[in-house]
């Protein structure tokens, strides 16, 4: 099998954890993924044992600027991202970032 980008980074590229906020019309802002890298956003709700996951990518500096679906802006959300970079203790093998809580007011 082919290693991937997120299992062989390339010098300067960021060793460091990830890092995301996200803004209160549901976007998510992030730093320290991997460049021109798939992105990997985790939606979760409180007490469900189900989560949504939607693909995106970051720019050529690490940046991550992601519109979650208007259809996922419902209640209370845990959202966290992944570029795939591995780590043996992470939840799916990988490094995710920290975990941003948005709670979602209806109109």
């Amino acid at each position: 099998m082919a290693a991937t980008k997120a299992d062989n980074p390339v010098r300067g590229e960021s060793p460091a954890t990830p890092a995301i906020t996200v803004t209160r019309v549901g976007v998510v802002i992030g730093a320290d993924f991997l460049p021109e890298c798939e992105v990997t956003v985790r939606i979760t709700r409180p007490g469900e044992s189900v989560s949504d996951y939607v693909t995106y990518a970051s720019d050529r500096n690490g940046h991550l600027h992601a519109e979650l679906p208007a259809t996922a802006l419902i209640g209370i959300l845990q959202i966290a991202a992944t570029d795939h970079r591995p780590d043996p203790d992470g939840q799916c093998g990988w490094i995710w970032s920290n975990t941003y809580t948005l709670k979602v007011i209806g109109d």
